[in-house]
C-alpha cells in the first residue's frame, strides 16, 4: 500500500468517534485488542497480504475506541471534589493549576483542589480540578494557593439544538465541578509558589515580557504582540478580534500550526544561509539536516514561553513530526507524514480530535497538499535559467506570490465548511486580506517577535527596539485589517451547515481539483491515463453534487414558504426565557432572548445564535421584549446585531441598564420599527397567527419617573401575548405575578389556551389556582435554569399544575420544548424526552 498511515489513521480516527458516540465496554475492548494483536504476532509475520491488513486497522480502530473511552467514561475516585458537593457555599482550598485567563471582566481559573471545610469545622482532603470564575481583578498566578468560598455545582449544558458540548469539552480537561465567586471578600491567596518549580519560571518569565511588551507599545499592538508569542488572545479588545474574525485573519493572531510553521521555516532559513557561508561546512555536514535539528529549539522554547497550552503543544507536534520526515528523507511522502502527527496527537490526546483548532490545522495543511500542486501547474513553465538575471529573479518572483497565493487559497477553501459550521461566518475579504495581512504579522512581525525573547537575555536597548518594530508591524497590519473590515460586505452570518452539506462541498472540490489535475497532465505518459479516475466519472461526480446543492436550496427555500404548521420552541437559556415562533409559511417572532444579571456571558451569542443558526434562521420578523430585566433582554442585544430584524416590540419600560441603552442604541442605528404595545391595542396579525395583546393595561409612559423607581412592579409590566392558531392557543404571561393576573380576571378577558409558558419561571407568587384555571391548560411548560438559586418552579405551583392534570415540561430537564401545531392538533417535542401528541 502507498500510504499506509493515512488509511490507519482513519481507522484511529473512526475508532475515537465510535467509541464517543456508543457506549463501550471497557474490559471487551481491552479482550478484543489483546485477541487481535495476538493475531498479528502470530499470523502477521507470515501472511502479510490484506487479512493482515484487515486485522491492522481493526486494531487501530479499538485503540481509538478505548483510548477515547478512558477519557470521557472514567468514572471519579471516591475522594474527587465531585463527591463532596452540597447545595450551599463551601470552603475549599488548593492551588492555582495553570495559567489564569485574564479578560477585562474576570480571571479564570484552573485550581487543583486539595483540601474542602466539612459541616464540623474540619477539612478533608480532596483532588481534582475545578474551574472557577472570579470576579475581581487580583493579579492571581499560577502556583498561588488560594482558599475561597464558593457554590459548586456540575458544569451542564444548554439543551438545545446546535449547542455547544461545555460538559464534554471540561470533561476533555479533566474537570467535572465548576463556581462563581462574586465577591472580593470570598477568596484569598494563601501562599505563592506552590506550583511546579521549572513552570513557576516560565510564567514569571512570561509576566515579564508582558510588562516589557506594555512598556513599550501601546494598545491594542501590545495586547497583539503578546498574543504573537505568548498566545494569549484574552486581553485583545473585543473589537479588534472581531475584526480579525470579519476578515478571516484571526488564525495568525492565535498560535496555531502557521505561527509555528513560520518560526520553524524562520530558524531554518536563518541556520541554512549561516551554514552556507563556510564552504568547510558546506562540504562536510548536510546542513538541511543540520539546520533543521537546530530549528527544534526554537520550536521547544516558543512552546514553552507560550505557555504550554493543548493547542501550542499539538501544533508543535505536528510541526515536529514534519521536520523529522525531513530528517529520514520522507519529506517527499507529506500525506504519510501528516496522519503519523493525527496519530501521534491522538494518541495521547483522543479529545483533540473534537477540538476546532486541531480540525482546521489539520484540515488546512491537508488541503494546501491536495490543492496547491494542482494549481500550481496552472502556472506557465518558465525556463529554469534565463540569460538576463534580471528576467529570471522576475519570473521567480512571481512563482512565488503565486504559489503563496495557491496555499492561502488551498488553506481558505479547505476550511471553509469547517469556518461556517462552527463560527456561522462567511467573509468574502479572507483571501485578499490574508495577502496582505499574513506577510506582515505573519512572516515578519512573528519572527521579529521571537527575537524579543532573546534581546531581552542581553540588552534593554534592543529589547525596546525590537518591540517597537514589532509594534509597527501590528499597526500596520492592524491598518490593513480595518481597511479590509470595513468594506461593504465584508463578511455575513451563515446558517449552519449539514453534515451531508459539508460532505458534498468536499466531494465537490475533491472533483474540480481531480479535474485540474488531469488538465495539468494531459500529455504526460499512458501510465498516468491508466492510474486516474476517467474524467466522465469525475464530470458526472461534480454534476450530481452541483445538483445536491441546487435541489438542497430549492427544498430548504420552500420547506419553508409552503409549511402548514406553527412551531413554537421554549428555548432552553438557563434560568431565563426566550421563545421562538416559527409561523406557517416562513414568518419568525422571538419573544426574549434570556440572560444573566451580573454576568459577561453571551447568551445571545452562546445558546440564541447557535439555535437559530441550526435552524437555518437567519431573518426575525418581529423581536419582542416582554420587559426589560436582564433574563429576558440580554441575549436579544446580539440578536439585533447579527440577524435580519424587521420590528420591535417592547412594553415602552425603561431602564437605566446598560444592556437596555445599547439595545434601544441598535434599533436606532438599524433603523428598526419600534412599537410599544399595551390592551389597548387591537389584535395584531402575523398571518395566519392572530395575536392578542392582554398586558400592560396601558402603554408605560417613559418619561414618568415613578415607572424607574417602582421596580417590583416590573414584572407585573411585562407584555402578556396570546397567539391564536385556529383552534390552538398559546398564552405567554411573561413574568406577571398574582396583582397583574388578578387584573386579567377582572376584566373578563379571555384566557383559555392550550399551552402556558409558565408566567415568572414557575415561581411562587405567579400562576394562582384562578389564574391557571381561566387558562385551563392541556401544556405547561417552565423555563428555569438547572439547580437556580431561586429554587424555581416553586413546589406549590408544580402542585397547582398537578390538580388540573396538566402536562408539565421544564427546560432545566427536558431542554428546549417545541410544539407544533396545524390550527387543530398539537405535539410536543421535548429536546430530552419524547415526543408526543395532545389531544383536543
Amino acid at each position: 500500500m502507498q500510504r499506509p498511515l493515512v488509511v490507519l489513521a482513519a481507522a484511529f480516527i473512526s475508532g475515537i468517534l465510535t467509541g464517543k458516540a456508543l457506549p463501550l465496554d471497557v474490559a471487551v475492548l481491552q479482550v478484543a485488542l489483546i485477541l487481535v494483536f495476538t493475531f498479528l504476532f502470530v499470523v502477521g509475520r507470515r501472511d502479510r497480504h490484506r487479512g493482515s491488513l484487515l486485522f491492522l486497522l481493526l486494531a487501530f480502530f479499538l485503540l481509538g475506541c478505548l483510548n477515547i473511552d478512558l477519557h470521557l467514561n472514567r468514572q471519579p475516585d471516591p475522594d474527587h471534589i465531585f463527591h463532596h458537593l452540597r447545595n450551599e457555599k463551601q470552603i475549599i482550598e488548593g492551588v492555582i493549576a495553570e495559567p489564569p485567563q485574564v479578560s477585562p471582566y474576570k480571571n479564570v481559573l484552573i485550581v487543583a483542589v486539595r483540601r474542602i471545610k466539612k459541616h464540623d469545622g474540619s477539612f478533608t482532603a480532596v483532588r481534582g480540578r475545578i474551574l472557577l470564575s472570579v470576579k475581581d481583578d487580583y493579579p492571581f498566578k499560577y502556583g498561588d494557593s488560594i482558599r475561597c468560598q464558593v457554590r459548586l455545582k456540575i458544569p451542564h449544558n444548554f439543551q438545545n439544538p446546535g449547542r455547544f458540548d461545555y460538559e464534554s469539552y471540561l470533561r476533555y480537561r479533566q474537570i467535572l465541578v465548576q463556581g462563581f465567586v462574586s465577591k472580593e471578600s470570598d477568596i484569598v491567596v494563601l501562599r505563592e509558589g506552590q506550583g511546579d518549580p521549572f513552570r513557576s519560571f516560565i510564567e514569571r518569565y512570561r509576566q515579564h515580557l508582558k510588562e516589557v511588551i506594555r512598556s513599550h507599545a501601546p494598545s491594542p499592538q501590545g495586547e497583539i504582540i503578546q498574543a504573537l508569542i505568548l498566545g494569549d488572545q484574552k486581553e485583545i479588545p473585543d473589537e479588534v478580534r472581531e475584526q480579525f474574525n470579519r476578515t478571516g485573519t484571526s488564525h495568525i493572531i492565535a498560535i496555531s500550526g502557521f505561527n509555528i510553521g513560520i518560526i520553524a521555516a524562520f530558524s531554518f532559513f536563518t541556520v541554512r544561509l549561516f551554514l552556507k557561508s563556510s564552504e568547510y561546512l558546506l562540504l562536510r555536514f548536510n546542513i538541511i539536516k543540520i539546520a533543521t535539528i537546530v530549528s527544534f529549539f526554537p520550536i521547544a522554547i516558543f512552546v514553552f514561553i507560550a505557555g504550554m497550552g493543548a493547542s501550542v503543544v499539538r501544533a508543535a507536534i505536528m510541526v515536529f513530526v514534519f521536520m523529522v520526515a525531513i530528517l529520514l528523507g520522507k519529506q517527499r511522502d507529506l500525506y504519510n507524514t501528516l496522519s503519523f502527527a493525527a496519530i501521534v496527537i491522538l494518541f495521547f490526546d483522543p479529545p483533540a480530535l473534537f477540538d476546532v483548532s486541531f480540525q482546521l490545522s489539520f484540515t488546512a495543511v491537508a488541503a494546501i497538499l491536495f490543492i496547491t500542486p494542482r494549481l500550481s501547474g496552472l502556472l506557465p513553465q518558465v525556463p529554469s535559467e534565463s540569460p538576463n538575471r534580471i528576467v529570471a529573479l522576475y519570473h521567480r518572483w512571481i512563482r512565488y506570490v503565486f504559489l503563496f497565493t495557491a496555499a492561502t487559497l488551498s488553506a481558505i477553501t479547505g476550511t471553509l465548511p469547517l469556518i461556517l459550521f462552527y463560527f456561522n461566518r462567511l467573509s468574502i475579504v479572507a483571501l485578499p486580506a490574508n495577502l496582505a495581512v499574513a506577510p506582515l504579522l505573519g512572516m515578519m512581525a512573528i519572527p521579529v517577535s521571537m527575537a524579543i525573547l532573546l534581546a531581552d537575555l542581553f540588552s534593554a536597548t534592543l529589547t525596546m527596539i525590537l518591540v517597537k518594530l514589532s509594534s509597527m508591524l501590528v499597526q500596520t497590519s492592524l491598518t490593513l485589517v480595518r481597511l479590509f473590515d470595513s468594506l461593504p460586505f465584508a463578511a455575513f452570518r451563515i446558517t449552519t451547515p449539514t453534515f451531508m452539506e459539508i460532505m458534498a462541498y468536499y466531494f465537490m472540490i475533491v472533483f474540480v481539483v481531480l479535474l485540474l489535475d488531469r488538465k495539468k497532465k494531459a500529455k504526460d505518459t499512458e501510465a498516468f491515463e491508466n492510474r486516474a479516475v476517467p474524467a466522465m466519472v469525475l464530470w458526472i461526480g461534480l454534476f450530481t453534487m452541483l445538483s445536491f446543492f441546487l435541489f438542497n436550496g430549492m427544498y430548504l427555500h420552500l420547506r419553508e414558504r409552503n409549511s402548514a404548521h406553527l412551531k413554537l420552541t421554549v428555548i432552553d437559556v438557563g434560568q431565563g426565557s426566550s421563545t421562538l415562533v416559527q409561523l406557517p409559511g416562513g414568518g419568525t417572532m422571538l419573544i426574549d432572548g434570556g440572560g444573566f444579571p451580573n454576568s459577561t456571558f453571551d447568551v445571545g451569542r452562546y445558546v440564541l445564535a447557535p439555535f437559530l443558526w441550526h435552524e437555518r434562521i437567519d431573518h426575525i420578523d418581529t423581536v419582542v421584549l416582554s420587559h426589560p430585566h436582564p433574563d429576558h433582554l440580554h441575549g436579544l442585544i446580539f440578536v439585533l446585531e447579527n440577524f435580519k430584524v424587521k420590528e420591535v416590540w417592547t412594553n415602552g419600560e425603561a431602564t437605566e441598564d446598560p444592556a437596555y441603552l445599547a439595545f434601544l442604541d441598535i434599533i436606532r442605528k438599524r433603523h428598526l420599527i419600534n412599537r410599544s404595545l399595551s390592551e389597548r391595542d387591537n389584535a395584531l396579525y402575523r398571518k395566519p397567527l392572530r395575536i392578542v395583546v392582554l398586558n400592560p393595561e396601558r402603554p408605560v409612559d417613559i418619561t414618568d419617573e415613578r415607572y424607574r423607581t417602582e421596580s417590583n412592579a416590573v414584572n407585573d409590566r411585562s407584555l402578556v401575548l396570546k397567539l391564536s392558531y385556529d383552534d390552538v392557543g398559546f398564552m405567554l404571561p411573561g413574568d406577571i405575578t398574582a396583582p397583574a393576573e388578578s387584573r386579567l380576571l377582572n376584566r373578563g378577558s379571555d384566557l383559555s389556551a392550550d399551552v402556558l409558558v409558565v408566567a415568572h419561571h414557575g415561581g411562587f407568587t405567579s400562576s394562582l389556582p384562578p389564574f391557571l384555571k381561566a387558562v385551563s391548560p392541556k401544556v405547561a411548560i417552565i423555563s428555569c435554569g438547572t439547580d437556580n438559586i431561586y429554587g424555581f418552579p416553586h413546589p406549590d405551583v408544580l402542585k397547582r399544575l398537578h390538580r388540573l392534570n396538566v402536562q408539565i415540561y421544564r427546560t432545566d430537564r427536558d431542554g428546549a420544548v417545541s410544539l407544533r401545531s396545524d390550527g387543530s392538533r398539537l405535539s410536543v417535542h421535548p429536546y430530552r424526552g419524547v415526543s408526543r401528541q395532545i389531544l383536543k
